[in-house]
Parts: C-alpha cells; sequence; structure tokens
C-alpha cells in the first residue's frame, strides 16, 4: 500500500510539473506575442509607449492586428532576422474625397471670414479704442498654446509715437534726414500694435514652438479684428530686430519681435471692391496630403 501510495504521489508530481511547465509554456508565448506585436507596431511608426498600448489592444482582440490581406504583420515583424532592418513599401493612397463635405464656409460665419480676410494696406484715420482692444486681446487668448505658456503680448503705437518708430527704423537703415523730414512708413496708420514673442524656459516646449505661438495669436489678432470690421495689415521686415527698434520696444535678448499691424477703419472704396471681388482662394487641394 505504502508502495502504491508512493507512486501515486510520485504520477502526481509527475503531472502537476507537467501542467506548471505547460502553463510557463503558454505565458511564455504569450509574452512573445506581445512583443511581436508591439515590434510591428513600432515598424509602422508607433513609437515608445504608443506600440505596447497598441500591443496589448491586440491581445484582447488578435484579429485587429490582421492587414488587408488577412495576415498578421506581428508575424511578418517576428519573421526578420535578429539585428536586420526591415523594409517597409508603403503605397500612399492620398486624402479620401469621395464622401461630400458637410461644412459650408458662406453659411458659417466664422469660416467666411477665414476665407474672405484681405490685408488692407491702406487704411482710414478711425481706430478701435484700447478697451476694444482688450476685448480683442481676451479673445484671442485661446490661441494654440502647450503648456499654457502665454509667451506673447502686444504693445501699442499711437500718435508721437510712431515718429519715434520712424526715427528707430532710420537709426538702424544708417538713414540721415533733413531737418524737418521724418519716416512716414510708421504713419501709414493711426494705430499699431507690435507683437512680441516673449518665450520662456520649459523642458517639453522648445523656444521655436513658442514663437509659432505668438505667430499664431498675431494671425488671430488678424481674423478678430477683420471680424469686428477693421482693416488690418502686418508688417515687419529687415530692420524689425534691429538694435535701435529692439531698444525702443524694450526687448529682452531672448524675445523677437514679429512685426506691426497696422489698424484703421477699412475705406469705402475698398468695401464696394470686396462686394464685386472675384479673387478665388488658392485650391485647398495643395495644403492636403497623406503620409
Amino acid at each position: 500500500m505504502g508502495e502504491l501510495m508512493g507512486s501515486r504521489k510520485k504520477d502526481r508530481c509527475k503531472k502537476s510539473k507537467h501542467k506548471k511547465h505547460k502553463r510557463s509554456g503558454d505565458a511564455g508565448e504569450a509574452c512573445e506575442a506581445t512583443k511581436d506585436r508591439a515590434r510591428a507596431h513600432f515598424l509602422d511608426g508607433n513609437t515608445g509607449p504608443w506600440a505596447k498600448s497598441l500591443a496589448a489592444q491586440d491581445a484582447q482582440t488578435p484579429r485587429s492586428a490582421q492587414n488587408e490581406n488577412g495576415a498578421d504583420p506581428a508575424e511578418d515583424a517576428a519573421a526578420l532576422p535578429q539585428g536586420g532592418t526591415a523594409t517597409i513599401t508603403a503605397t500612399r493612397r492620398g486624402p479620401d474625397y469621395s464622401v461630400p463635405s458637410s461644412i459650408d464656409i458662406v453659411a458659417d460665419p466664422v469660416l467666411h471670414a477665414l476665407s474672405t480676410r484681405r490685408s488692407i494696406s491702406k487704411v482710414d484715420p478711425q481706430t478701435p479704442n484700447d478697451s476694444d482692444l482688450l476685448e480683442i486681446i481676451r479673445s484671442i487668448s485661446s490661441v494654440a498654446d502647450h503648456k499654457a505658456l502665454r509667451p506673447w503680448r502686444f504693445l501699442i503705437i499711437r500718435g508721437d509715437d510712431r515718429h519715434r518708430l520712424g526715427d528707430a527704423l532710420d537709426e538702424a537703415a544708417g538713414v540721415v534726414r533733413k531737418p524737418g523730414e521724418t519716416n512716414t512708413k510708421p504713419l501709414r496708420a493711426e494705430l499699431l500694435l507690435a507683437l512680441v514673442s516673449s518665450p520662456v524656459k520649459h523642458d517639453k516646449v522648445p523656444e521655436w514652438e513658442q514663437h509659432a505661438t505668438a505667430a499664431g495669436a498675431g494671425h488671430l489678432l488678424e481674423l478678430a479684428l477683420w471680424q469686428a470690421g477693421w482693416g488690418v495689415m502686418w508688417r515687419s521686415g529687415n530692420l524689425t530686430n534691429t538694435e535701435p527698434v529692439r531698444r525702443l520696444h524694450r526687448l529682452d535678448d531672448h524675445e523677437l519681435l514679429m512685426g506691426w499691424f497696422y489698424i484703421g477703419a477699412v475705406p469705402e472704396r475698398y468695401r464696394q471692391r470686396l462686394t464685386t471681388s472675384t479673387r478665388p482662394l488658392p485650391k485647398p487641394e495643395q495644403f492636403l496630403d497623406t503620409l
């Protein structure tokens, strides 16, 4: 009896070891499959955590990892030689315009303002007051801004300050005028707004991205003023960030002057031209593509 019991115990041990080995094998295969899926997603361009996340989704719904031909990209990736370089042949199909758009840029007031905006080179003397400008700035403060750093500001230039800007431009250009003469370029509008990009140090937001945010604020300013009925012209040039001009605007070393917005009323003659304008918008297809 004792020998028989020992035999049974030994058999159970063998079975237990067999089951344990089987479970370990299943886990190992699942682990390798997950790695293969992650590798496949990585080769498709989904680097970093995205590859692992997509691999986890595939583990729950394995069929989602199959391509149109029914092949598993993980298997293709696993078949690559160790240390080898994958050659991925992608077929660029281009955008699909077969489904008609439900967007009407004429009926939508915002899209209509976007599509009809014009730069007005010569504006009339009437200008928005400072309270109007404050509301305009309030409306554009929603500009896309990574980490909400607010790396931009505007400076109001009116009256004699425009002459000071003209003097700074002359100094930068080395121009010496006769007594009584003045640089008339800053006098083309009664109101100028100078846009200053003021990036801050941040480990996740590079300086170029903060300059892009400031430029975005400038474009929104143009659109908001246009929608409010004002004419705008965004001007800059080679002298914009010269030392005399930067000194006038009290810029710090890390700041960048992005130009000036010349603001005023839209002349009536230009309003009449706008009602009959047939200037076409550029073809949007040139700005939209796929990888």
